[in-house]
């Protein structure tokens, strides 16, 4: 039972919330008839003329709560003004039904801009104290006694001290509340455009290797099968030999060709064995390029009849994106000789000075 009331609450709340004129017509009926159901449990006065204006102003001061969101000070006026109209008519001696101004002067504190909303507390005091302060002075049907005393007087001020100061702090927190909305929606937006922007360069630095290493890879192909076409005949097991070399070239390709879709195919990078970068990528695929594997480079183009000698230094140190654009120069070079220079002879060189 206790579950369905606090879900049953919890409901009317978000139905109430999203829609604020409905929120505020709850609030001026409900308000209307606590103050009707008590007024008339003290009894309504003998005179029906009275009771008649005590009748109409008290549900008048709940009208203009209606308004309270989009029209602050005017709703703190007209309750300002039906609130002490009420209490010199009503012939009980206190401060009836003064929630309509506190509800009035906390609409102003929480929708109005400071730090002129403050004037409302000045405001609300003057209501809820003129009407103890010249009540005493006019002649009314039934003559009220002053109780304006320095306690209540002190009072009323905290009263409405305190109300302004709920409604500023809710008017604060939603107003920082909106502002980190709002931040957070930029750097989501931010974050997209970033993300969007490394999908392009990774793709673009994916498809410039993809490029080099088929470059490469079929220009020592092209290379070695035409050696071996040219000594077929002559020595077919040397033609087994390039024959050979020609399968180990293609492996690797679409080794390496594999690798470079794997990143395609995953935008973290990996795949479902793992990283497909550095040196323990997953089954069947190739490393990441890195110097360590200049070899790699010198055997392909041996095998296209190139006498390769390699003179590096260690490699230790150096960033995998430069050991990365280092291997893929040497392998356009390589690419370059094999296409425009054929079988020659090749040094690979590779110095170190400063942090060059």
């Amino acid at each position: 039972m206790n579950a369905l009331l606090a879900g049953l609450i919890v409901a009317a709340r978000r139905w109430l919330r999203a829609r604020p004129r409905a929120a505020d017509a709850a609030l001026a009926c409900g308000l209307t008839a606590t103050a009707l159901l008590l007024r008339l449990g003290e009894g309504l006065p003998g005179d029906a003329a009275t009771a008649a204006v005590l009748v109409v102003l008290l549900p008048a001061q709940a009208v203009p709560l209606l308004w309270r969101r989009s029209h602050p000070w005017r709703v703190m006026a007209a309750v300002g003004v039906a609130y002490p109209l009420f209490e010199l008519t009503d012939p009980l001696v206190g401060f009836h039904d003064g929630l309509y101004v506190v509800c009035a002067l906390y609409a102003v504190a929480r929708h109005a801009r400071p730090p002129r909303s403050a004037a409302a507390i000045g405001a609300a005091v003057v209501a809820i104290a003129l009407p103890e302060i010249v009540g005493p002075w006019l002649s009314l049907p039934v003559p009220r006694e002053p109780v304006l005393g320095p306690i209540e007087a002190v009072l009323i001020v905290a009263i409405a001290a305190g109300t302004w100061l709920l409604g500023f702090s809710q008017r604060r927190i939603h107003a920082d509340a909106a502002q980190l909305r709002e931040l957070a929606g930029r750097l989501r937006a931010e974050q997209e455009v970033s993300a969007r922007r490394a999908v392009v360069a990774e793709r673009a630095r994916i498809a410039r290797d993809l490029h080099d290493l088929v470059a490469h890879h079929v220009s020592a192909i092209a290379m070695q099968a035409r050696a071996t076409a040219e000594v077929l005949n002559e020595d077919p097991a040397l033609a087994g030999r390039g024959v050979a070399g020609i399968g180990e070239a293609a492996d690797t390709a679409l080794a390496e060709m594999r690798r470079l879709l794997g990143l395609l195919a995953d935008d973290r990078g990996s795949g479902p064995e793992g990283p497909l970068v550095g040196d323990h990528a997953g089954p069947g695929l190739a490393p990441e390029p890195s110097l360590r594997h200049l070899e790699r480079l010198a055997a392909t183009a041996r095998a296209a009849g190139c006498r390769v000698g390699i003179d590096v230094v260690p490699v230790a140190g150096i960033p995998p994106a430069v050991q990365v654009s280092a291997y893929r120069i040497v392998q356009e070079a390589l690419t370059n000789v094999l296409r425009h220079a054929g079988a020659t002879s090749v040094r690979i060189g590779l110095s170190r000075g400063g942090d060059g």
